[in-house]
Parts: C-alpha cells; structure tokens; sequence
C-alpha cells in the first residue's frame, strides 16, 4: 500500500490511544477523533466512544461491531456522552449525584447556563432562579 498509508495508519493508532485518554468533557471538544461504527465484527470493548449522527455515544457493554448493533438498532447498547463543547449537558432530571455547582456551565437546550445555587438539583426550566443564561 506504500509507506504514506502506513504512516496514516500508525498516525490513526496514536490518535486512537489519545482519545481513548479523555476525559469525556475533553471528548466533547474533539468528536471528529472518533470513528462512526464499520461493521467488520470487530469486539467494541465497553467504554468505547463513537460519533454517531454528530453523537458522541458510548458503548454500555462489550458488543460485536455490526449493524444489528449500532445505537439505532440496539439503543440499549450505548448511552450518550453527557457533554457537548466541553460542558456539561443539562438532565430532565438532575439527582442529587448529578448536581450542578454553583457556577458550574452546561447546556440547556442551545443555550449555555450557570448554576447559581450549590448542589443544583433544578433545571432552568424547573428553577429559573437558579441558572443566569452566560455567553460561553
């Protein structure tokens, strides 16, 4: 195949280590480093972070990488990463183990908030008073 597509494929393997080092607010700032599902039956280990329709998603458990399991097909299978651009995204729920901190920013809707209470168990919806809609 040449030595510019070896190059490429040892480039994707360090880029693939990296990623897989995230944080997933980290993660959420760089979605074009994970790769879209390829069907070849490959082993999709746990933990596992696709882009998946402009999603970043991530395998609830260890499946086989074919079509009967994408998150279209086996929803169940993947769970979203819960931030978008770095933040934090807002619940319908927020329990008291997801509580927002005081000053902490995330997405409601479109729009980036700031808690300003500590331990915010509301949403802006629920609790206007407690979020400042911020510029970013």
């Amino acid at each position: 195949m040449g030595k510019w597509y070896e190059a490429a494929k040892k480039q994707r393997e360090v880029m693939d280590k990296a990623a897989a080092m995230l944080t997933d607010a980290q993660a959420s700032t760089v979605t074009a480093l994970y790769p879209d599902m390829k069907y070849g039956g490959e082993l999709i280990v746990s933990g596992t972070r696709i882009l998946w329709g402009g999603v970043l998603k991530r395998a609830a458990a260890d499946l086989w990488d074919r079509e009967e399991n994408n998150p279209d097909n086996a929803p169940t299978l993947w769970e979203n990463v819960p931030y978008r651009e770095g933040y934090r995204i807002i619940p319908e729920v927020i329990t008291a183990g997801l509580a927002f901190a005081k000053g902490e920013i995330g997405w409601w809707g479109d729009s980036l908030y700031r808690s300003l209470l500590e331990a915010n168990v509301y949403t802006p919806g629920q609790h206007p008073a407690g979020w400042e809609l911020c510029d970013g």
